[in-house]
């Protein structure tokens, strides 16, 4: 069956409430429940940037099939939906998990100091929604004096986390590998220098940690980890560099790499009941690991290959 026909399939599929059960087999669903309730009460969410193909009414239902407890919703301008967007689109999806007994959704957005200004009316919409944890947009170097602009942004953050605290929403800065401000930890420590976690945290990235320091990660992790919020989960190797020489991380399963999801289990902060654990799909997923709407490989496919990392972090958990 081609990509469209199984597009057509899941629509018509979707009013019967049969999307999960028919694009995974009845052992996989099985399985991936047995392990869920066995692994329980920890949550697990899925980053579901890699689900953008399928309608958001099925997004829920589809994100509990797979064997999560929580949808982590990107809210941006290449995600479901965006910003300006979010008191009209959000509902839909809190209501969805809470029917389902899912976990409070926490969202990926592109909210940052520079780019949008009514961070007030932002976080009055979340908190009215229920909404307790999201990530934040990244921000750029834009001089070479790297102390003066961390410490001019830790100043204009501050104001920010103090919404923050009012409406009882949890802002997250992700450490990324590369040059915006936070390809190394530090840079974060330094930006969030002096703030309360429970306003603005830490949305810590062991992959990306790794990638930036290969022989340094268990230091920025222990560094910053009574700020850490939440936990993005992924997995890679390093491979032969495409389009020139030397190499470059490659994104693999779940368990897969070279990342030492060990240091993460052995920490009490990982292991607090309503710490947010979110796997992210960033390997070859034919473009839907991308956001694509019109990936290149099969439906089926795609969700049995995310449920690979499902299991594998139950192993891991084990």
């Amino acid at each position: 069956m081609d990509r469209r026909s199984t597009l057509k399939k899941i629509t018509a599929l979707t009013a019967l409430g049969m999307v999960g059960s028919d694009l995974l087999s009845a052992g996989q669903l099985e399985r991936q429940n047995r392990l869920l309730e066995k692994n329980r009460p920890t949550p697990l969410y899925f980053f579901t940037k890699a689900l953008q193909w399928l309608p958001l009414s099925d997004v829920a239902k589809v994100t509990q099939d797979l064997g999560f407890t929580g949808v982590d919703l990107p809210v941006r301008s290449n995600g479901f939906f965006d910003i300006d967007e979010i008191k009209t689109k959000l509902p839909s999806v809190v209501r969805d998990c809470a029917n389902l007994g899912m976990e409070i959704p926490v969202l990926t957005t592109d909210m940052t100091l520079a780019k949008h200004g009514n961070w007030e009316e932002f976080l009055k919409t979340l908190a009215g929604e229920g909404i307790l944890n999201y990530r934040m947009g990244y921000l750029p170097f834009t001089s070479k004096h790297i102390m003066g602009e961390l410490k001019s942004l830790n100043g204009q953050m501050k104001p920010i986390a103090d919404l923050h605290a009012r409406y009882g929403v949890c802002g997250q800065y992700q450490n990324h590998a590369g040059n915006r401000i936070g390809g190394s930890v530090w840079e974060i420590y330094h930006l969030l220098d002096g703030i309360n976690p429970d306003h603005v945290g830490i949305q810590f990235d062991l992959r990306h940690a790794t990638v930036e320091g290969y022989q340094s990660y268990e230091n920025v992790f222990h560094l910053v980890s009574d700020q850490i919020r939440s936990f993005d989960l992924k997995d890679f190797v390093w491979g032969k560099n495409p389009r020139g020489t030397g190499e470059v991380p490659i994104n693999v399963l779940f368990g897969e790499g070279n990342v030492n999801f060990r240091l993460l289990l052995e920490h009490p902060r990982y292991n607090h009941p309503t710490m947010p654990k979110i796997i992210h799909a960033e390997y070859d997923l034919g473009g839907a690991e991308h956001g694509r709407k019109d990936p290149t490989m099969d439906a089926k496919q795609i969700l049995a290959t995310i449920a690979k990392d499902v299991t594998a972090y139950h192993q891991l958990m084990s």
